[in-house]
């Protein structure tokens, strides 16, 4: 499918503005009853650990996605410099809060999206990822790739912002990708880090033993 891309021109790339929207609304289901984002990562809960990622970087702003248990989740996070937002339909999947990190990063040229439970994303990553973005004019997906292979975050120009909103079910951004395809740009960024999430309590015990 051929992307549709509106020409606005050349920025000014000191203008542009990328915020940086962390999807943390999930129930973490392969965790049983623990909420993994409580759970702590080099002795810092797994959540604040990647919003303090996103907040050591170039990011204009940090905006978390909250869901599941939203209260407990966001006290762990008191101190930090970011936004939270609420997504009242977590349980609808992935999409839902996409669309809410989206809505609430309105006005912005691209968002980067970081998952919550990918703590090793270290602020240099999204750097790299920002300053190609910005040398690309925000007119490019701008993808966190190793050795081939693709992973996150992923910073998405505004121009994509309509069609993150209309993705539904527990399905990503990347079903995207098809459409866009001709104004992807990736960057190997040198790491294993953008692969590793955790889902269990043997990737816990692994990331903590690491």
């Amino acid at each position: 499918m051929e992307s549709s891309w509106p020409d606005s021109g050349s920025p000014d790339p000191a203008s542009l503005r990328v915020a940086a929207v962390v999807l943390a609304a999930g129930g973490s289901r392969r965790m049983g009853q623990d909420n993994k984002l409580l759970l702590e990562v080099g002795g810092t809960p797994l959540v604040r650990a990647s919003v303090q990622g996103a907040l050591a970087s170039k990011a204009r702003s940090t905006i978390v996605v909250l869901g599941h248990e939203a209260d407990t989740v966001a006290g762990a996070l008191d101190g930090l410099d970011c936004r939270h937002v609420i997504n009242e339909d977590y349980t609808r999947g992935l999409s839902s809060s996409l669309r809410t990190g989206v809505g609430a990063a309105a006005g912005y040229d691209g968002v980067a999206i970081l998952l919550a439970d990918m703590p090793r994303v270290e602020p240099a990553i999204l750097d790299t990822l920002f300053d190609v973005f910005v040398q690309r004019g925000a007119r490019s997906v701008v993808v966190a790739a190793h050795r081939g292979r693709r992973g996150h975050p992923v910073i998405w120009p505004a121009a994509c912002f309509a069609d993150l909103a209309a993705l539904t079910g527990d399905r990503g951004g990347r079903l995207l990708f098809e459409k866009y395809a001709d104004r992807i740009v990736e960057v190997d960024v040198g790491s294993d880090s953008i692969f590793l999430d955790i889902d269990t309590h043997a990737d816990l015990a692994s990331a903590n033993a690491s």
